[in-house]
């Protein structure tokens, strides 16, 4: 079945377009109207019927486990859940076998939740290289120029949180593998955007919450680890939910389960996992060539327009995700965001610009209208 991008259709699904411009998805996507009504349908059955339901509730996660690793093209086995990105990153930051003299090599560009967990690490000897990038991008020569035989982890993004430079995962990933590098990714400015396979890009790790362009909800993440990386990751945390228990609870017998599930301590957020199962759906719908595709063709409308009143583009080009930074010609970039938002455009001040994301649900009529509402402002 063709998913109906027409207007009215768009209208149905994505309640926000009655209501606003929506170009904030970087920021947290409003809810699609099958997201919020799988997360009310459970919500409403845990009202009603408490824990009586609860096998359907494991099944639910189950089958939403299996839908994130069909999104990225990794196994079952090989995907958890977890809070949020910053979770998922502070998890191998905190819990890899770190060696005194040992290092990260990450890169100025990214967001504090892929910086903070690297270099925080000193006190366990462990030194934080950071290459600059070059007008707004990182290339793998900038990384590698920093990574020697104590490098053990390099940890980028996907796509850059402010001005959606997209990193070349690919040849990172590769250069990680041959020499025995784990590398870990900062999924969240991407997936559900763009198309990725883990296993082709060679990532070990991939964090991403779920409330930007995946189009679910706060709360509800994904942590992806390559089963060869595993042991490379041990779980540090205990609960009830990650230990395979063998007898009674009070016998306290029991082994972490081999799976991506040892990551998973305690009880996971089943209406925000209903959410992502939904949003998951949702995308699948959409296919994912025609999600980029769609982004792009607004992004570039965006651009044009912009560009054709005297904004600069501080996006490295091409322009190639979900993210444009612009700067206005006067002003500053938090008084335009106050401004646009005042009349009903959502946008982001990031780093001196201006960051428009539009998604797959927003079309070019939209941007034209948005270009207008900068014409009366300006």
């Amino acid at each position: 079945m063709t998913f109906d991008f027409s207007p009215e259709a768009l209208d149905r699904e994505f309640p926000v377009r009655r209501n606003f411009l929506y170009f904030n998805h970087a920021a947290v996507s409003p809810l699609p109207r099958r997201v919020a009504d799988a997360m009310a349908a459970h919500v409403a059955q845990v009202r009603d019927r408490g824990a009586a339901d609860w096998r359907s509730w494991f099944g639910m996660i189950e089958r939403t486990r299996e839908k994130a690793a069909r999104l990225v093209g990794a196994s079952v086995a090989e995907m958890a859940f977890v809070p949020n990105t910053s979770w998922g990153l502070n998890l191998v930051a905190l819990g890899f076998p770190w060696r005194d003299g040992d290092n990260v090599v990450t890169d100025d560009l990214e967001f504090p939740s892929n910086a903070y967990p690297w270099r925080s690490l000193g006190d366990r000897g462990v030194e934080c290289r950071v290459a600059k990038n070059r007008g707004g991008r990182i290339a793998l020569d900038d990384l590698a120029a920093l990574v020697d035989a104590r490098t053990r982890v390099v940890a980028v993004s996907f796509v850059a949180f402010h001005n959606g430079f997209v990193f070349p995962l690919a040849e990172i990933g590769a250069f990680c593998r041959e020499r025995g590098i784990l590398f870990v990714v900062d999924g969240i400015q991407g997936l559900g955007a763009l198309p990725l396979d883990v296993r082709a890009a060679n990532v070990d790790v991939l964090a991403a919450d779920a409330h930007k362009w995946l189009y679910g909800t706060e709360g509800g993440g994904i942590l992806y680890v390559a089963e060869s990386a595993r042991e490379r990751v041990p779980a540090r945390a205990w609960g009830w939910w990650n230990v395979r228990t063998e007898g009674e609870y009070l016998e306290y017998r029991g082994a972490l389960y081999a799976s991506a599930r040892r990551y998973e301590p305690g009880a996971l957020p089943a209406a925000n996992l209903a959410g992502l199962g939904a949003a998951i759906d949702l995308l699948a719908d959409m296919g994912p060539e025609a999600i980029r595709a769609r982004i792009l063709e607004n992004v570039a409308a965006l651009r044009r327009g912009l560009a054709e009143r005297g904004w600069r583009i501080a996006t490295p080009e091409p322009a190639a995700s979900g993210i444009l930074a612009g700067v206005p010609p006067s002003g500053n970039a938090r008084s335009w965001a106050k401004a646009l938002e005042e009349r009903g455009v959502l946008v982001a001040p990031r780093e001196g610009a201006v960051r428009f994301s539009p998604h797959a649900g927003n079309d070019v009529g939209e941007v034209a209208r948005a270009l207008a509402v900068i014409d009366a402002i300006a």
